[in-house]
């Protein structure tokens, strides 16, 4: 994760964050989505808690708003079986399209019922969303 490109995107108004979050805060969004988050979403976590930057919303602890992590994973597998195994950290809002995330840190993208393997890290995902 490019820590200083986005503090410095957070400092120019370019990127907004809800703010860190600590691990008692984590373990209860782990506990709640029987989901075990790979070390790279967890410094994403602690450090910003939910981020807004280039037309991407990536989903984190952000309760009762449109971009926590745990209500719309829990709504997408309510309505679909494939993504059991995944969190959905994005919505992009268009052609039913979802970005999730696997207990590696893999990246995909949910569409039409398969997925795809976009990126191979968490951080690898951001960097290049952010740039």
């Amino acid at each position: 994760m490019n820590k200083q490109w986005i503090d410095q995107a957070i400092a120019d108004k370019t990127a907004f964050v809800l703010g860190g979050v600590g691990k008692e805060t984590i373990r209860s969004m782990e506990e709640r989505l029987e989901f075990i988050f790979p070390k790279s979403y967890v410094a994403f976590l602690n450090l910003y808690g939910a981020l807004s930057v280039n037309n991407h919303e990536i989903f984190g602890h952000a309760p009762s708003s449109h971009i926590d992590v745990v209500e719309n994973t829990l709504q997408e597998r309510e309505r679909t079986k494939e993504l059991e195994q995944y969190v959905v950290i994005e919505n992009p809002g268009f052609d039913g399209i979802l970005i999730a995330m696997d207990k590696l840190g893999q990246i995909w993208e949910y569409s039409s019922s398969e997925l795809e393997l976009l990126y191979s890290s968490f951080d690898e995902f951001l960097d290049i969303i952010i740039k």
